[in-house]
């Protein structure tokens, strides 16, 4: 399994992150007239643009770390930040496994990456036979998989996800939005083995 960074797209490693007033500043107290806070009132300041406070109390829930936590405006913008994160435009691929969720194909087609659809079996579970070629592909980056799945409604097997997680080199993501309808555990419990695992939930 290759590292986290050797998986990120070079031009994003070399970003420089935006600094904004409340980046910079540490503490609760002041108003930020230069970046156009209203003195007035409690509720009109920039958010912590890293939501400590947020990731620490999602932390004691989730029982796990908070800086392996990203906060994003619902699953479908993390799917599409993954796409630009780790998959170059007219180059990368990325499988899925059909009938499931149809975002991983909009934000293919919106960052122009190919998607592989590999069709389920009967019993609505991943063909590791029809699927084992692909991740041969250098250009594959990633995998999705949506457990419980989205439309099938049932839980992908753990023995399969257990194979791909153990055997492919790219960013494999788990799309747990349905995960609080089920008894089945998190796949949260798998990310300090696997750092290319990153689990969605909404």
């Amino acid at each position: 399994m290759k590292t986290l960074n050797k998986l990120v797209r070079k031009n994003i490693q070399n970003l420089e992150a935006y600094s904004s007033a409340r980046d910079e500043f540490d503490g609760k107290e002041g108003v930020f007239l230069d970046a156009n806070e209203n003195p007035y009132g409690e509720e009109n300041r920039y958010p912590d643009p890293y939501q400590k406070t947020l990731k620490q109390k999602l932390s004691a829930v989730k029982q796990i770390k908070a800086n392996q936590i990203f906060i994003g405006n619902g699953s479908d913008e993390i799917i599409d930040l993954a796409f630009r994160i780790f998959c170059n435009p007219g180059q990368d691929k990325v499988l899925t496994f059909s009938p499931t969720y149809g975002m991983y194909k909009v934000s293919a087609d919106i960052n122009d990456v190919e998607l592989i659809e590999v069709p389920l079996t009967a019993n609505f579970q991943i063909d590791l036979d029809k699927t084992k070629p692909f991740l041969k592909d250098i250009n594959l980056k990633m995998i999705f998989i949506c457990s419980p799945n989205n439309p099938t409604g049932n839980l992908i097997d753990t023995k399969e996800i257990d194979y791909l997680l153990q055997n492919f080199n790219g960013i494999i993501i788990i799309d747990e939005a349905y995960i609080d309808f089920s008894d089945s555990k998190s796949w949260i419990k798998k990310l300090n083995p696997f750092e290319n695992l990153i689990v969605l939930q909404t």
